[in-house]
């Protein structure tokens, strides 16, 4: 019994008659076992699942309760029909006798070989090869990884580098795509482990969840779905205080305001995954790094959880209220106030799908909290790399194949680059001024500026265009 030590290695010499051994609370103690070490071992207690993967292929093979006392008797004092019960299950179930000679090897067999008994047992959340151990979970994650890094670099490429007029709800939209990228990079972190230990995960299981990678994985992930969801209950509430400081005092929270709320949510995001680094919450209870409870794993790492399910349903409360009551002013005629409705459909759809996506998520919780369905582990673990980061896949291609937005900022932008390459650098600065002059003319259509034009003066609209004497931008008028 050496449970509850500081072990780092474990001597094996004169250890090969050991029948029993306790080696749990030995967190240091990561080093694999083999049956050659301990060719009598018939009780077997280890720090991680991950050291006993080599005395069974499945996790069925194992039982998960530990009879120590019970199996202190010695072979020849069992009840042969007992342990023949005991090796031989399936044919407890099928009731039939078996051969004497068959039997005699089989027990002969048994002796040679005994079955041992080794806790914790591997699961899906402890696998022994791979640490995605399905083919369309494993092509989810790289697809997840590759559409989510690209198309938020094209999004963020063509908010923040465009020459067009940056307004606040657009850097919300950028800011959201800065995110989604580092749930991406977080993926294809999980994804790189993966394929570097394919086949033989075990081996590596338990270093990589006690190791840095797995804490910065967990912190990126945390941080990255925490800061998307804050700054999407920031673009809600812009849109909403936007057309109602609009229509009241005739203009709306300027963009610095905006930016200081941001680099707010993105402070309580870095606060919400610098938790469980400091032991309120855990990264390393599986090999997936994220902070929610595992079948079978420790309770400490329960409240954290519930605490950020419960933030997070708290935001998409809010993220819906303040919608519904945006909607119901722009249903009642008051559509003059919102000069950019393609934002702020753009907006809803984000809200629609990642509100969708979160659902199941909060599902597990509260259903793993409260024991009120019974989820198979396999689900569990699909759910959380598949359904969790999948919101920033589907954020960017919404930006990218529905907002008009981005077909002219990507148009400005190549038009820039042109411009670039086949003017004279003394002759830049004024070409890109008038480029982007004639590009807002080609842009804005007569209809849009007949609409602008016709605004009342109290709505604080036409000050805006005259202040900034008709930037690179489109004006999309709000039509019922």
């Amino acid at each position: 019994d050496l449970t509850d030590n500081q072990l780092v290695t474990l001597p094996l010499d004169g250890l090969a008659g050991l029948t029993h051994l306790k080696l749990q609370g030995n967190p240091a103690l990561s080093e694999p076992f083999t049956k050659e070490s301990f060719p009598k071992m018939r009780v077997l207690e280890v720090p991680y699942a991950y050291q006993c993967c080599a005395y069974g292929s499945c996790s069925s093979f194992f039982r998960v309760s530990s009879q120590w006392e019970a199996e202190d008797m010695g072979p020849e004092e069992e009840d042969p029909h007992k342990r023949t019960l005991e090796l031989f299950p399936g044919h407890a179930d099928n009731h039939y006798d078996l051969d004497a000679d068959d039997l005699q090897m089989d027990l002969e067999e048994s002796k040679m070989h005994p079955t041992i008994q080794c806790t914790p047992s591997p699961g899906p959340f402890k696998p022994c090869d791979h640490l995605f151990e399905s083919w369309i979970i494993r092509l989810g994650v790289w697809v997840i990884v590759l559409v989510s890094v690209l198309c938020n670099g094209l999004v963020i490429l063509a908010v923040f580098a465009s020459p067009s007029y940056l307004s606040p709800v657009k850097f919300l939209v950028g800011s959201i795509a800065g995110a989604n990228m580092l749930t991406g990079i977080s993926c294809s972190m999980l994804a790189l482990v993966d394929t570097l230990t394919y086949g033989h995960f075990a081996r590596y299981g338990a270093r990589w969840e006690t190791g840095a990678g797995c804490r910065v994985t967990g912190f990126l992930s945390v941080l990255a779905s925490q800061a998307a969801i804050f700054l999407l209950t920031l673009a809600a509430v812009q849109c909403s205080l936007s057309a109602s400081c609009v229509r009241g005092y005739g203009k709306s929270p300027s963009l610095g305001k905006v930016k200081a709320a941001a680099c707010c949510c993105l402070l309580l995001s870095s606060v919400a995954a610098v938790l469980p680094l400091f032991s309120i919450g855990e990264y390393g209870a599986s090999p997936l790094c994220l902070p929610y409870p595992i079948p079978e794993g420790k309770p400490t790492t329960l409240g954290f959880t519930v605490a950020l399910v419960l933030t997070n349903t708290l935001c998409f409360l809010t993220i819906t209220g303040t919608y519904i009551r945006l909607y119901c002013n722009l249903l009642k005629g008051e559509f003059s106030a919102v000069w950019d409705c393609a934002m702020v459909k753009h907006v809803a759809w984000l809200i629609f799908t990642n509100c969708l996506l979160y659902c199941p998520v909060a599902f597990l919780t509260f259903s793993s909290t409260l024991n009120l369905f019974l989820i198979t582990p396999e689900v569990i673990k699909s759910v959380f790399l598949v359904v969790l980061p999948l919101p920033a896949c589907l954020n960017p291609l919404l930006y990218l194949l529905f907002n008009p937005h981005f077909r002219d900022d990507f148009r400005l932008l190549r038009q820039k680059g042109q411009d670039k390459g086949s003017f004279p650098q003394s002759c830049r600065a004024d070409d890109m001024e008038k480029s982007s002059y004639d590009s807002t003319q080609a842009l804005v259509n007569f209809s849009d500026i007949d609409h602008m034009c016709e605004t009342p003066d109290s709505l604080g609209v036409r000050p805006i265009l005259d202040s900034y004497s008709f930037p690179s931008m489109t004006l999309i008028p709000c039509q019922q």
